[in-house]
C-alpha cells in the first residue's frame, strides 16, 4: 500500500511538467523592456524571447553583451546562407558581387569576435570603431549588387536582421564622436617608433623588404613583396619600403596579415594605379589599388 502511495505522488509530481512546458528565452518583461531602448525593437524581442537562456536582464552592460552575442550568431548564420548561395550566381556581375560579401561577412565575424573577446581589453572607442566597421560591411556588400546592376535575383535570398541587431549594439554603446588628438602632426595612437619611422629621410635602412621596379630590391612588384611577408614568423611590425616609380597592381593584404606598413619616396613619387571598375565589372569595394 505504501508503494502505491508514492507511486501516485511521484506520477502526480511530474504532472506539471507535462501539463505546462518549460519556458524558452530571457523573461517577456525583461525583453520587451530592455528591446525597446533600441533603434530596431523587433528582431530584437523576436530573437531574444526564443533563446534557450531563462535568466533576468540585470542591467545595461548585461544586454549589451547579450545583444553582441546575438548580432555575432546571427552573422554567422549569414555567412554560411551566402557560402551556400554561390552556385546559384547566374553571371560574371552577379558572382562579382556574391564574392564581395562572402569576403565582408568574414571581415564582419571577425570585427564581432573581437568586440565580444573578453581577452582584447575592449574600450569603448575600440567596440565602436569595430561596429561601425561591421555595419559598414554589410552595406558594402549590398550596394555591390545595386551598382553592378542586378540586385533582383540573389541579393533578396541573403535578406536578413543583421545590420538592424549590429544598428542595436551600436546605440546601446553610447560613445559619442571625439576629435582625435595629435602630436608632432601625427595622431596620438600613432607609436613613437612608427612615427619615427615616417619622420625618416632613409625608410631603406629599417625596411624588411624593399620593392623596386629595376630590381635593386628584393622584388619587383607590391604583390611579391606581400606574399613573402605573408611567410614572416612572428608577428612585429614587418616594413615594406616601396621605391618610386609607377606600380600598375591591386595590392590586397589579407585580415590574417598584421602589422604590415608600407612607405614610399613620396607624393607622385611612389604610385600605385589600377585600372578596376564598376563599367568593368567590379564593385567599388574591389577596386581599390590597395
Amino acid at each position: 500500500m505504501a508503494l502505491a502511495r508514492l507511486q501516485i505522488l511521484v506520477a502526480l509530481s511530474l504532472v506539471p511538467f507535462f501539463l505546462f512546458p518549460v519556458a524558452l528565452g530571457y523573461r517577456a518583461n525583461d525583453v520587451r523592456s530592455w528591446c525597446r531602448k533600441t533603434p530596431n525593437p523587433q528582431p530584437c524581442e523576436y530573437f531574444l524571447s526564443h533563446d534557450p537562456k531563462n535568466t533576468p536582464i540585470k542591467d545595461e552592460s548585461q544586454f549589451f553583451k547579450i545583444s553582441m552575442h546575438l548580432a555575432l550568431e546571427r552573422a554567422a548564420r549569414a555567412e554560411s546562407n551566402t557560402h551556400s548561395l554561390g552556385p546559384k550566381c547566374r553571371n560574371g556581375r552577379e558572382k562579382a558581387a556574391w564574392s564581395d560579401c562572402v569576403n565582408l561577412y568574414e571581415l564582419t565575424i571577425l570585427r564581432l569576435n573581437r568586440t565580444v573577446d573578453s581577452g582584447t581589453n575592449l574600450n569603448k572607442d575600440d567596440a565602436q570603431t569595430w561596429l561601425s566597421t561591421a555595419l559598414t560591411n554589410l552595406e558594402t556588400c549590398r550596394t555591390g549588387f545595386m551598382e553592378l546592376g542586378v540586385p533582383d535575383y540573389l541579393l533578396p535570398m541573403m535578406s536578413n536582421n543583421v545590420s538592424q541587431l549590429i544598428s542595436n549594439t551600436l546605440a546601446l554603446n553610447k560613445e559619442p564622436y571625439k576629435e582625435p588628438t595629435y602630436k608632432d602632426g601625427f595622431p596620438t595612437w600613432v607609436k613613437p617608433g612608427d612615427r619615427k619611422l615616417l619622420q625618416s629621410s632613409s625608410p631603406a635602412s629599417t625596411a624588411n623588404i624593399i620593392v623596386a621596379q629595376d630590381g635593386s630590391g628584393n622584388y619587383k612588384t607590391i604583390k611579391d613583396a606581400i606574399s613573402a611577408a605573408s611567410k614572416r614568423s612572428g608577428s612585429g611590425r614587418y616594413v615594406i619600403y616601396v621605391k618610386a616609380g609607377t606600380y600598375k597592381e591591386n595590392v590586397e593584404i589579407g585580415s590574417k596579415l598584421k602589422n604590415i606598413m608600407m612607405v614610399g619616396d613620396g607624393i607622385g613619387k611612389t604610385i600605385i594605379t589600377g585600372s578596376k571598375s564598376v563599367g568593368g565589372g567590379s564593385t567599388t569595394f574591389n577596386s581599390a589599388t590597395v
